[in-house]
Parts: C-alpha cells; structure tokens; sequence
C-alpha cells in the first residue's frame, strides 16, 4: 500500500523548493514513495526531435534514458509522441515485441517494469517522466496514482527552471513547448544537437532525418551516439548530400575510446549531486 500522504508531501516540498534539484528530488520521492528502482526526467522536443536528461536517481535510470534516445524508440518515445502514458508490465516478457532492440538492451540493463508518464503543459508536451523498476508487474491503482501526480509535481520544477533559465526581456520565456526550456540550458547533449545542425547544413535534410542518420550509424559502428556526433563536428566524418556517410580528410571515420557517451554529466544528475546519494534509500524523500 502506497503512502498517498507521505509522497504527495514530499513532491509539495520539491516544488516548493524551487533549487535547480528540484526536479531530482521529485524523482528521489517517487523512488522511496512507490515501488520504482529508478527515475529519470527527461524533457523532449517534437520540431528537434531532441531528449535531453533533466535528472536520474540512478545508473540504470540514465541508462535507460540513453537507450531510447540513441535508438530513437521505446516507451518514453511512444508516451511523447502520444500524449498518453505507456505501462510495460515486463519488457523481457516473450509477447513484448513493440521495440525489440530496446527491450533486450532494457532488460540486459536490470530493467523490467517501465512506467513512463507524458509532461504536459497544457495542450503542449516537454517532456517525460521514466520509471522502471528490477521487478515485473502491473501498478497497483494506488501506485499509479501516486505515479501521475509525480508527473505534475515534475512539470511545475520544468516550469520553475524554464523561467530561471530565460530572460523575461527576450521574449522566450512565454514559449510554448520544450524549445524555450532547451533554449535557456546546457544540454547534457549539445554535440549530438550541434552534429545534426551540421548533417542538416551537409545533406540538406531537416533534422528528424539528419538525427536518424546519427542513430543508425551509432547502431551499425556499436558505438555511442555521441561519439559519432565528435566525429562529425571533427570534420572526421560528413554526410554526403546523396545521403552516403564519407570520412574525413584521411577518409577514415575516427574510432574513438569514448564507451560510455555520458561525457562529464555522468549519469545525468546535476554535477554536485552524488550518484550514490539518497536515491538508495527508501523512506527519505
């Protein structure tokens, strides 16, 4: 039985808080407040075709989130794009075949249920929010609800940092959507964003395509989808206006020693959180 009282406290003082944790201490409350390993906000953009990490209580959390955007698929991309929230009961269930390259990374990362909520501000989306958890099952109809109002309690932090992170005087605070919150921010993914600038200047293709292309090379090259984007702002590697990828100057695609693709952000948290923190422990918003 979940503790409606308790978490709907914590979520208050999150929002209340308004600190640039704000949005992890949400997602902290959902970790020890409702049956969820981990929890990840991510705020995504339908003109860009971008997601960018906000927070993640956890390793297997960021994980997930990278997972999705790299192959541009799974239930955080589905609940965006729908409006509606996507409740995998288990995703290395047999009969789960709607991303399969997705559920068998997702699985492979500890992941069984996932839970993803869409953020709303009114009729527009910015974002979702990303619970899995090490076991499978259905919600209960309490932990569902409590799983809903965490993605209130989400989007009022998203709007207190989009406001802290725009100037009042250019005029893009009122913007609708996710383009003014990613417009007043360092993105943990500036250089995939400022590849596929380049792959759209390069192909003359928009960018949902030029994206896609960085998304089928990491998958081909086994590589992270920000190692691509270095070699493509390196000049390493282009995309030819017929769409075929060319090398640089040696006519080589760099290889580079870069495994992890997280970059300095590490798993997504703000640079003074520790990732081993509070998100571990259950009963401490």
């Amino acid at each position: 039985m979940v503790d409606l009282d308790r978490l709907d406290r914590a979520l208050v003082a999150a929002v209340r808080a308004g600190t640039p944790d704000s949005s992890l201490k949400v997602c902290r409350a959902c970790v020890s407040w409702l049956p969820m390993t981990g929890v990840a906000i991510t705020i995504m953009s339908e003109l860009q075709g971008a997601q960018e990490p906000v927070c993640a209580t956890d390793p297997g959390a960021a994980r997930i989130d990278e997972l999705q955007f790299s192959l541009g698929d799974g239930p955080c991309v589905e609940s965006f794009t729908t409006g509606r929230a996507v409740l995998v009961d288990d995703i290395a269930a047999p009969a789960e075949g709607r991303w399969p390259m997705f559920a068998a990374a997702a699985s492979a990362a500890g992941a069984r249920g996932l839970y993803v909520f869409p953020l709303h501000v009114g009729a527009s989306r910015i974002g979702v929010l990303d619970c899995y958890r090490n076991t499978p099952g259905p919600l209960a109809v309490d932990e569902l609800a409590g799983a809903l109002r965490a993605a209130d309690a989400a989007v009022w932090t998203l709007l207190d940092q989009g406001e802290r992170g725009t100037d009042a005087d250019d005029g893009t605070a009122g913007n609708e959507g996710a383009e003014g919150w990613f417009a007043g921010h360092g993105l943990a993914r500036a250089e995939v964003h400022q590849a596929t600038g380049m792959l759209c200047a390069q192909a003359g293709v928009p960018p949902p395509a030029a994206l896609a292309r960085l998304r089928a090379a990491a998958f081909t090259q086994e590589r992270p989808i920000t190692a691509i984007a270095g070699d493509v702002l390196a000049r390493r590697l282009r995309l030819d206006p017929d769409g075929i990828w060319l090398g640089g100057e040696d006519g080589e695609a760099s290889t580079t020693d870069d495994t992890t693709g997280t970059g300095d952000r590490g798993i997504g948290l703000p640079d003074h959180e520790d990732p081993a923190g509070p998100a571990s422990s259950k009963g401490d918003p």
